[in-house]
């Protein structure tokens, strides 16, 4: 165990099976989340810090490692607003890019969408391609974005788009194997696999967007620990 990470948006779809991916890893020592609510898990790795996440370069100490995955994101319907969804899948996860340039972290990594398009006339992927964009200007040593489309996997809220979107694309799958089908649905778990498996075999330098097969691809570097496990 060698590596320290930071995770942001544990309590998402997609950070709490990375947060799980992160602490049976045994290439990590420590495995820091920064969130706004206390965590329901306890692990002799983790270590979490409590925070209002508008007060997030306070923990600029917290950006002490080699790998940070951010997992930031929200909703419409939970955000409220316009300016209040785009401060968290903007505004904040540019400041975590920043902070973590400041603290010479190597690897970044992101979850953004698969439409992200910074000119794009639809509000939510205009907002991601313009975080995209942004994070793209901060040169760190390595920028992982991983743009997965609708995402499979156990919420605590109800998406109902995001329910018959999984429900068509399951019966038409099996009829889109042969193409690169980056718009089909992904398991959470493969995108965090693949988040863990790109910090941890991927290159250390650069820049690269992850769609789906890329998913398959670096998902299958990070043996997943609960399966070889048998569980």
């Amino acid at each position: 165990m060698t590596r320290k990470a930071l995770l942001l948006g544990a309590t998402g779809l997609v950070g709490n099976d990375c947060l799980a991916n992160l602490l049976e890893s045994d290439e990590y020592e420590q495995v820091r989340v920064l969130c706004r609510r206390p965590l329901s898990i306890e692990h002799p790795k983790l270590d979490v810090q409590v925070v209002d996440l508008d007060k997030m370069e306070a923990c600029q100490s917290y950006f002490q490692v080699d790998d940070v995955f951010c997992c930031l994101g929200t909703t419409m319907k939970k955000a409220g607003s316009r300016q209040d969804f785009r401060h968290v899948d903007h505004d904040l996860v540019v400041l975590a890019g920043q902070m973590a340039l400041r603290a010479g972290v190597q690897r970044f990594l992101v979850v953004s969408a698969v439409n992200a398009n910074a000119r794009s006339p639809f509000f939510y992927a205009r907002v991601k391609g313009q975080m995209e964009k942004a994070l793209v200007k901060l040169e760190l040593p390595l920028l992982a974005i991983l743009q997965p489309s609708l995402l499979r996997g156990q919420r605590n809220d109800r998406r109902p788009a995001e329910d018959w979107g999984n429900i068509f694309n399951r019966v038409i799958e099996p009829l889109t194997r042969w193409t690169d089908a980056h718009w089909l649905p992904v398991d959470s778990q493969k995108v965090a696999d693949a988040m863990v498996g790109m910090a941890l075999e991927g290159p250390q330098t650069g820049l690269y967007k992850l769609r789906y097969r890329d998913f398959l691809v670096f998902a299958g570097k990070f043996r997943n620990p609960r399966e070889v496990k048998g569980e």
